[in-house]
This record gives C-alpha cells, structure tokens and sequence, in this order.
C-alpha cells in the first residue's frame, strides 16, 4: 500500500473534519449537572456551539446556569422544548437512581413529540429493558437519538480507528484495553467490580475498534476491578481490565492493537482535571526497516498559546476534544440525515457487552451477547 510505505507515510486525521461540518444547530441542555459544567459546557464553547438554553430542577443549579451566562433558563424543561431555537437536547440528568431513569425516558418522549433530536449522556440506562423503550420511543417518533458516547472522539482513539482501514493496518487481530488507577482507590478484596459508568466507555470504544460486534463475553468482577476477554465477529480479540471508580485518581489508561500489517500502542488521556497521562500515539508498520522503531505523533495536549474563544477550537486534548468532536458529529448527522454515529440502536450493542459481562461474572460462563446465552 503506498502510503504504508516508510517513505509516502502520512497520519490521518485524529478528529472528524468539523470544519467541513454544519455546526449552527441550537442546544438545549436538561440536567446542569458537574458533568455540563466542568467538561459540555468548556467544550462547546471553545468550539463555537450554541447552547441557547438550559433547564434543571434544582435551583441551585439554576443559578449556575445563569452565572455560565446561559441565555435562557428554566426549572421546567419543557418550556426550553417549546423554543424554536433549541434544535438539539442534551440530556445530562444522572442515571444512579430509578428516579434518573424516568425522568430520562419522560425527558425523551416529550422531546420526541417536540420534534427534538436528543444527545443522552452515557450510560443511556442501567436497565436493559428501559434502554429498549427509549430508543423505540425515538425511532417510532422519528427523531434523532445518539448516546454521548464521547471517548471514541478522544483523540488517540479515533487517530488509532483511522488506522484500522484496509488501506493502513488492516483488520485488527488482538486488542489490549486497560484504565489503571495507581493512586486509588484503597485497595480491598472483595466482590465489587467498576461502576458501570466506566466500563461502558471502554466498551463502546473496544467495540468501534473491533469493526465488529461481539460474540462472547467472559467477565470476573472483584477486588474493586473487571477483567473481560471478549470476542468479536471480525475476528479481533481483546482483554479489557479496570480498576477504576472514581475520578479524582491518577490513571494510567495503555492501549495496544496488532493488526493485518502494523501495530499501535497509544495511551488515551481521558481526563485532563485528574492528572491522568497525556494522549499517545505510536505506530509502526511490520514491513518497516527493522532500524525504524515506533512512530509518534504529538497529540493535543493543554490549552496553551492558542487564540481561546477568538475563534472555534477543535484540536483538544481528551475529554474536552472528545465532547467538542461527538457534538460535532451529531450535528453532521443531522444535517446528513443520517443515524449519528452513536445512534441508540447501535449503543444497545455496546450495553449487551455490559450485561453479557455481568452475566458471565454471576455465572462464571462466557456469555453471547447477542442471545444473552452461556456458552
């Protein structure tokens, strides 16, 4: 393949072309969670996105809102439904209680009868069933509806997936996936694996990664960790392993892929406020002179010497780069009229790997996902 080649080598983009992208489309957020504040909202802002309105129960939360210079804020998102110009909802209420959970999927069909798309934050539900019910709810509506599935937008994650093509590395064959926490949390032995809001980052990257779906799951949970070794109909397999349950620890966060004609090792930064390791690339082709080691790319690292706010922004450094480029791809998604590259229909093939694993722990047996059956 010439530009495999050493000498035509060239590096592909590690973000999508937003550029090239129709990003005028007016959001509305529902849930001024931490989550809006520290990382949503940073990022559509370097990225020039308008956020039009915002909505959340609390009042505390509203007055947030208002002092992040939020135009238009309401205690009852329904009436940020009724604008206009919100064309875009962006669901952050939380999922920890079944409380959260029916409030999301009551959010979805009022926005779904407003004729709204809807961005829901990850994990789109902690039931499957109910994962089920919001998608019907959009597809019988007619709407979009995606999952903020956001780490496959971090930059080393995608730059590694533009590798993963016929016309660089091939097919993958094997996978190693890993977040590590070496600053906590305090050790322990016990039944406990990683919260679900972790893995299924990882596992929705893993599975992008694959170029397929998975066919078997088999999963331990304890001592504050999860380790999976997975299967995929590609032909890719990968060992996943987690120790991680809050954020406010140092990570490491390694990945490796062996493909048809090249390897990477990268590290995926994914968030920048917890002191966890840079956004890392490396590759190098199996035909390469064997004087040439690994090849790296110096990915986004800090916001420093750049024009902030003068004009859009979208190389950044994980996780902000990784809301910036899901927002982004959503809104081209729209404008394409297209499912988003996150669409709920394909996150319900992420969330089988979840509960497949949760399976396989309990029962101690590979799980399918795709029939929920031991093996």
């Amino acid at each position: 393949m010439s530009n495999l080649s050493l000498e035509n080598f060239s590096w592909p983009s590690y973000r999508p072309p937003l550029e090239t992208y129709k990003l005028d489309y007016g959001i509305g957020i529902v849930g001024y969670a931490g989550i809006v504040r520290a990382q949503h909202l940073p990022a559509y802002r370097l990225a020039n996105y308008r956020v039009v309105a915002a909505a959340d129960v609390r009042p505390e939360r509203l007055e947030l809102a208002k002092l992040d210079g939020i135009p238009n804020v309401y205690a009852d998102y329904r009436e940020l439904l009724q604008r206009d110009d919100v064309d875009i909802v962006d669901c952050a209420v939380g999922h920890f209680t079944a409380e959260d959970i029916a409030a999301r999927v009551q959010i979805v069909k009022d926005a779904a009868k407003a004729g709204k798309a809807v961005l829901m934050q990850k994990p789109m539900s902690t039931d499957w069933n109910t994962a089920e019910e919001m998608v019907k709810i959009a597809e019988d509506h007619g709407i979009p509806f995606a999952v903020n599935q956001n780490l496959r937008f971090d930059p080393a994650i995608y730059l590694t997936k533009q590798f993963l093509s016929p016309e660089r590395f091939g097919r993958p064959g094997f996978l190693q996936f890993a977040n590590i926490s070496f600053e906590g949390p305090k050790f322990a032995f016990g039944p406990d694996g990683v919260v679900m809001a972790w893995q299924i980052h990882a596992i929705d990257s893993i599975r992008w990664l694959s170029g397929g779906e998975a066919s078997s799951v088999y999963c331990t949970n304890g001592n504050n960790a999860s380790m999976y070794h997975l299967q995929f109909t590609s032909g890719m397999v990968c060992n996943y392993f987690e120790y991680h349950n809050a954020d406010n620890f140092r990570n490491e966060t390694p990945f490796r892929v062996w493909a048809e004609r090249g390897a990477v090792r990268a590290n995926h930064r994914w968030n920048p406020s917890s002191r966890w390791q840079r956004d890392l690339v490396e590759v190098r082709a199996y035909d390469w002179p064997k004087e040439i080691g690994w090849v790296s790319y110096n990915l986004p690292d800090e916001l420093t010497n750049q024009d902030v706010f003068v004009k859009p922004r979208y190389d950044m450094c994980a996780s902000i780069g990784g809301f910036i480029g899901m927002m982004g791809e959503f809104m081209q998604s729209l404008h394409e009229k297209r499912p988003a590259l996150t669409n709920g229909r394909d996150n319900l093939n992420s969330l089988r790997i979840y509960f497949a694993g949760q399976l396989s722990a309990e029962k101690k047996r590979p799980v399918d996902p795709r029939t929920m059956e031991l093996l």
